[in-house]
């Protein structure tokens, strides 16, 4: 092997620096990406499609329940596990056995199929259970029984309602109502036929005197009665999952119905922000539901947990009870399904082992909400002494006092604080906190309400179990806490911090990344900017301001971060308010004019990947509905900037909507995208959704900002380079001799004979 010279190796040194990184530094850390990566083989699965974790219930016994009025159950599962397969689902089909065994858990499985039969009473509230936990519904033919009487549809009733609220008449052919991700292969007034059967349906004006008619979309109406609905899906805004409700009994499925089948299964799995437990392997002291009784001390509905199960769900959670289980109870394989652990006031002791894998955990990412109380508390076990052990190296503690009031918290100094004034408590411990805990609550002075950064997991600790439950819940700012700690405990491996100030939680970007799975801390409240800043070192700032003018100090804030090398991706619609401001250079734009009357923007680049991953648009607009008054600014673009979209439909120098830096730092809408609520690219969802996601994913993959040239420099070192290889060249050259060298003479060899 030739030897290669040391001002040889230079020069490929120095022209490797030519070539720009598909590298990104995320953050500032020394997490690196695989550098063989691209746009493409790194692009985000937006929520089309997605495989789901199905179960369906597989019930021989084809008894109609009493309380139903279902007629003609079946089992018939072959056709349709064979079908969600095929289309990549994966699928178990589970007993009442199984199911009275707590098998069907969110953590386990995204969807739940009752294919026209009912759950036997044995399990039928733990089926709801499912549901109320976020997980997906979806009922064929007869099932709608069960969502009558099972209180899934309006959770006041507990009867059948047959003939006042359903029925079954026969049909064959309906007609399409909605343009609906379940519907993706159809469109409005298309008809699909099943076969002629009596087949299940409700009527629109029943479902419109429901809390949720206005969570409802019409899929199927009956062809010769329209008011007649055979098939309708709910994503529900007040409690659980979503749910829809199909003809058919899982035989001779048509094919007009496969597409269907697979495209509800798919929009019914969940996209959580995070996945919750709550333990009642110890015998909680309070229930989550009323059928909790078995696995608690005490059961008063004023005092249960299904509000804030409720509450957590519709906040994009899932939410799973944890029930003894003969295999273990708080063991490494339970707890790493989940991001949160709730223990409320334990009255069975941890096993050591059982500590020792929830600290474990803990250290690797996993976050604790445990909840104490007083120290008088009669009957049960000495939940404290539990919880202390349980908490041992975690600098906080429940101490000894017994304080019997009700009173209204101040706060102290936390993140978790954000948009909270006051916290209603009652009956309480005062905490002991040491180290890195720090106090959120306190009480004249003493801790009520702690938290603390363990290894990589989070723990929040309260004095008082009922903080969140339904009798204090609604008092105060509980509700916000309540919420602030799931969205602080969820986001420990968080590297996204989003800021949106119109809905909060309801924003389009907070849709966009939970469809995406990636962790984020959300805020809404911009004065806790710097506090939210400083937490953390983040990968992506997402500042979504879209409803309040941001004042002069939180600009010089975000112009701070992205000087010293933050990455934002940012939505402003004033940037007429403060036109001179030097946020605005660091984006790469000027001001230019004010855009109002809902403005479409045109695609100016469309082979720009926030056009086409993982949401290809395929349109060349976006088409703005009435949402705010100020729709934001067209502004002209700056050296070292690009341009992708405008209010023009060709390019012009001062309509610019959509600006990337070239180092890919930075990505700034200077129009509202929330306003594009419409389907230009007749996807089935909104373009803001698949929008925000294609920056998001855009921002996320790597290339650019890690490792950035300019031009200037480039060619300096390029000519540097060239340089370098010639001379080389020419000392090898000259090292080598100008003339032929002289052949050796071969030796002869003797033949042998």
């Amino acid at each position: 092997m030739k030897r290669v010279t040391p001002i040889l190796i230079v020069a490929i040194f120095l022209t490797s620096l030519l070539i720009v990184p598909s590298v990104f530094v995320f953050g500032g850390s020394n997490a690196l990406v695989n550098i063989d990566a691209t746009p493409e083989s790194l692009a985000i699965t937006s929520q089309m499609p997605r495989d789901a974790r199905v179960a369906i219930y597989d019930e021989a016994n084809l008894t109609v329940p009493a309380i139903s009025a279902a007629v003609n159950l079946t089992n018939n599962l072959a056709e349709i596990t064979t079908l969600l397969e095929g289309a990549g689902h994966s699928v178990d089909l589970l007993t009442e056995e199984d199911i009275l065994n707590h098998e069907l858990i969110t953590a386990d499985y995204d969807v739940f199929l009752l294919v026209n039969n009912v759950p036997r009473p044995s399990i039928a509230n733990l089926v709801k259970e499912f549901w109320l936990g976020g997980g997906g519904l979806m009922s064929f033919n007869g099932a709608m029984s069960y969502l009558w009487y099972g209180g899934i549809l309006e959770p006041s009733f507990t009867t059948d309602k047959y003939v006042s609220h359903w029925l079954y008449l026969p049909s064959d052919t309906q007609n399409v109502s909605s343009r609906h991700p379940t519907m993706k292969e159809h469109h409005i007034n298309d008809t699909i036929s099943e076969r002629a059967e009596n087949w299940a349906l409700t009527a629109a004006d029943v479902l419109d005197d429901l809390d949720i008619w206005f969570d409802t979309t019409i899929l199927l109406r009956n062809v010769t009665f329209s008011p007649l609905l055979t098939a309708f899906a709910v994503d529900t805004s007040h409690r659980g999952g979503r749910i829809v409700q199909l003809p058919g009994d899982g035989s001779s499925i048509p094919a007009d119905f496969e597409s269907i089948i697979v495209d509800s299964v798919e929009w019914l799995t969940p996209r959580p922000k995070g996945r919750i437990a709550y333990d009642l392997t110890h015998k909680a002291r309070l229930a989550v539901d009323v059928w909790d009784f078995e696995f608690i001390t005490i059961y008063d509905f004023a005092e249960n947990y299904d509000q804030f199960r409720n509450i957590a769900v519709n906040h994009s959670y899932t939410f799973d009870k944890l029930y003894p289980a003969s295999t273990g109870n708080l063991t490494d394989e339970r707890l790493a399904n989940y991001d949160i652990l709730v223990i409320v006031w334990p009255d069975i002791n941890y096993t050591t082992a059982e500590y020792l894998a929830v600290e474990q955990w803990v250290q690797d990412g996993g976050n604790l909400l445990v909840l104490g109380d007083r120290t008088g508390l009669s009957g049960g076990g000495p939940g404290n002494t539990y919880i202390n052990m349980m908490l041992q190296n975690l600098d906080m503690s429940l101490g000894t006092t017994d304080v019997i009031n009700y009173v209204s918290l101040s706060p102290e100094t936390h993140v978790t604080l954000e948009g909270c004034s006051s916290l209603y408590m009652g009956f309480r411990n005062y905490l002991s906190v040491i180290g890195t805990a720090v106090p959120i609550w306190t009480d004249a002075g003493n801790t009520v309400v702690a938290g603390q950064e363990f290894g990589d997991g989070r723990v929040i600790l309260s004095a008082d179990m009922n903080i969140f439950c339904n009798l204090q819940l609604s008092q105060d700012d509980n509700v916000r806490f309540a919420l602030n700690t799931l969205n602080w405990l969820s986001a420990s491996d968080a590297e996204i911090l989003l800021y949106s100030d119109y809905l909060g939680w309801g924003d389009a970007p907070n849709w966009a990344l939970n469809d995406l799975g990636l962790s984020y801390q959300l805020f809404t409240t911009r004065e806790y900017l710097d506090d939210f800043l400083d937490s953390k070192s983040w990968g992506l700032v997402i500042y979504n301001a879209v409803n309040i003018i941001q004042e002069t100090g939180i600009l010089d804030e975000l112009y701070a971060y992205v000087d010293d090398g933050g990455r934002l991706l940012m939505t402003y619609f004033a940037v007429n308010n403060v036109p001179t401001h030097p946020l605005w250079s660091k984006l790469g734009v000027e001001y230019s004019s004010t855009l109002t009357g809902t403005p479409s923007m045109y695609v100016w680049d469309d082979s720009h990947p926030i056009f086409s991953e993982p949401n290809d648009h395929g349109a060349n607009n976006y088409t703005s509905i009435v949402l705010f008054s100020d729709d934001g600014d067209a502004v002209t673009v700056r050296d070292g900037f690009t341009a992708l979209a405008g209010t023009t439909a060709s390019v012009q120098a001062d309509t610019a909507a959509i600006v990337v830096s070239n180092d890919k730092q930075t990505l700034f809408n200077s129009i509202v995208i929330d306003n594009f609520g419409t389907d230009e690219d007749d996807s089935t969802y909104e373009d803001r959704i698949e929008l925000w996601q294609n920056e998001i994913t855009y921002m996320m993959t790597p290339g650019g900002g890690g490792f950035t040239l300019d031009t200037t420099t480039l060619l300096i070192i390029g000519g540097a380079v060239l340089a370098l290889i010639i001379i080389g060249a020419l000392i090898m050259r000259k090292r080598s001799g100008g003339s032929k060298p002289k052949k050796k003479p071969k030796k002869k060899t003797k033949k042998k004979k």
